[in-house]
């Protein structure tokens, strides 16, 4: 019965290079989602709003 109350130590950690590696990979992927959803933003927003002007073009008066 004791033994499944008492928890055996974990045998695990991080060092500072495979936290820093964890960070730049978050850090890295967070980054690489906001420029696609930028992409994504530009090219589909003036199929989905069809009275919206594509990118860069100003109107006249």
């Amino acid at each position: 019965m004791e033994s499944i109350t008492v928890m055996s130590p974990l045998l695990a950690y991080f060092d500072p290079g495979s936290g820093s590696l964890v960070l730049q990979a978050v850090v890295g992927g967070a980054a690489g989602l906001v420029v696609f959803a930028k992409y994504l933003w530009t090219t589909a927003a003036p199929r989905l709003f069809r009275g919206s002007k594509p990118p860069g073009e100003i109107d006249s008066f």
